[in-house]
């Protein structure tokens, strides 16, 4: 009877969090309007009743806030919760200095992710003092097979996550993605080898990108640095002979400075 309880606890605990997750990534993707109750309904796959008394719960602890208009968006203790976060993520404090320094010298944008599920989720940025530069907010997350900072990740997983992302769909984002599990498979091992990887043009047209894994005192992956910039500014030879020697040594420090020793 316990076991039954705690199983139907978590449960309802997973599909409050599914509602939030919903509500997240139209805040995203969409700017500042919020989901009224049937969009979020239909989008969990939950009947309105349900998804009312879910919403209740995360407004109740301010996750969520509801506006004039009935439409639901991230609440202010999100807010608090990041702040608790950026406080308390040693990545993040040890990297930041490092990528503004790399920003500076190579004039591009440069961004830190970490391995969320079978995505990347960017937790840090550094903008290009240029004019054209990419673009992808802090808290947003991408492919791992596709972008330069997912293929690093990729590349130097678990066995299980590499697994998952080359059984599962590869997306065609652009011409130049990556789609045949084996050619991938030949990618992360060249990435490997060359200790970064290359994202040309495979997320975004006219974007290439390099990025390189980072290790903690464990030894383990513990995110990943990238340099970004437009394919006029970043050709393949760049990122090949500047830009992935660059970053692969930058994220050398920053796994240093995390108490990593390569054996």
């Amino acid at each position: 009877m316990a076991h039954s309880s705690k199983a139907n606890t978590s449960g309802t605990v997973q599909k409050a969090l599914r509602a939030l997750q919903i509500i997240s990534d139209h805040c995203r993707d969409s700017g500042r309007y919020g989901l009224n109750l049937k969009e979020i309904a239909e989008a969990a796959g939950f009947d309105p009743a349900t998804t009312y008394r879910y919403l209740q719960s995360l407004e109740e602890y301010g996750l969520i806030q509801k506006d004039d208009k009935n439409r639901y968006k991230l609440g202010l203790k999100i807010v608090e919760l990041y702040h608790v976060f950026d406080n308390s993520n040693e990545l993040r404090q040890i990297a930041y200095d490092h990528m503004v320094v790399l920003s500076k010298e190579t004039q591009e944008t440069v961004f830190l992710g970490v391995l969320d599920g079978l995505e990347v989720s960017y937790i840090e940025r550094v903008d290009s003092p240029l004019p054209v530069r990419p673009f992808t907010q802090i808290g947003g997350r991408n492919r791992l097979y596709s972008t330069g900072l997912g293929k690093a990740l990729l590349a130097f997983a678990e066995p299980d996550v590499q697994a998952a992302v080359l059984g599962g769909e590869l997306e065609r984002m652009t011409e130049t993605t990556i789609t045949d599990p084996e050619k991938l498979a030949i990618e992360m091992r060249k990435t490997v080898e060359r200790g970064f990887s290359i994202d040309n043009m495979e997320n975004e047209e006219q974007i290439r990108c390099v990025g390189a894994p980072i290790h903690n005192s464990a030894g383990k992956l513990c995110g990943a640095l990238s340099i970004s910039g437009p394919g006029f500014r970043v050709s393949i030879d760049r990122l090949l002979t500047d830009l992935g020697p660059k970053v692969k040594a930058t994220a050398e420090q920053i796994s240093k400075a995390m108490g990593y020793r390569q054996v």
